[in-house]
């Protein structure tokens, strides 16, 4: 009995329970469950300071981070744990990330919005894109490598993922957004007129528009274009399904 006093105790001592101002109220899709986490005060102050620089608040970096590995398979954990990365990126190396995976035809083209503003990146091999990228893979051709290994599998497979907006706009909403969005597209149209790839990946519904009028000026058929979801929440198993039913075309 002693454990059921203790566990209730925690539970109306719980943020949820009792609200605060300095908390996010965080409300994830579908179940509409809110949990609080306890930790160190030590702990504590470290995730304030990465919560700091990423530009988040603590609340959201624990969701997002605890989603990510809740969608990754225990082989995705094994190659993409911090303690085994072996390479990091400052904001200005992003891109030239991004290059030293560009393959050098490009057979199918992902199209995403932008980087996220959480510091995760597609090109570090720790983003959500990322995950549910992987995914797709295992599930259309099998046991596929982790982390830095998979991003060099895509890259011999003329695989590469384009981001429109050069700067993280998952913040923003509106106007600048979209702005920020349609700044490179002139861009993604050369690219398309260069590497006329096979395949034209848009995941995100919202950029389908954009993506398809830059495949028609760049002169592509417009069957070359899919669009996917972004793989959040209950879009992940959608775009997984989508994109391992694109790749199965591709088995060599």
């Amino acid at each position: 009995m002693k454990g059921s006093r203790t566990d209730e105790r925690l539970r109306l001592e719980s943020p949820a329970y009792q609200p605060d101002a300095a908390w996010d109220e965080l409300e994830p899709q579908g179940m509409q469950v809110v949990m609080s986490v306890r930790f160190d005060a030590r702990s504590a102050r470290k995730i304030a300071t990465l919560a700091r620089e990423a530009g988040r608040s603590p609340s959201s970096l624990i969701r997002d981070w605890t989603l990510d590995r809740l969608h990754a398979r225990p082989a995705d954990l094994a190659g993409v744990r911090e303690a085994s990365t072996t390479y990091t990126a400052d904001d200005q190396d992003y891109e030239v990330l991004r290059q030293r995976y560009r393959p050098e035809q490009i057979d199918m083209l992902l199209v995403g919005e932008s980087r996220p503003a959480s510091g995760t990146f597609f090109f570090l091999a720790n983003s959500n894109l990322f995950y549910a990228t992987h995914e797709a893979f295992q599930l259309a051709f099998g046991p596929m490598p982790a982390g830095e290994a998979f991003l060099a599998s895509l890259q011999q497979r003329r695989i590469w993922l384009y981001d429109l907006a050069d700067e993280p706009v998952d913040r923003m909403r509106g106007r600048p957004r979209r702005s920020a969005v349609q700044a490179r597209t002139g861009k993604l149209v050369t690219l398309l007129r260069e590497s006329r790839p096979r395949l034209v990946v848009a995941i995100k519904k919202d950029l389908s528009a954009t993506v398809r009028a830059a495949v028609d000026e760049a002169g592509l058929s417009e069957d070359r274009l899919s669009v996917l979801p972004f793989p959040l929440y209950q879009w992940r198993a959608e775009y997984v399904r989508g994109l391992a039913a694109l790749l199965g075309g591709r088995r060599r």
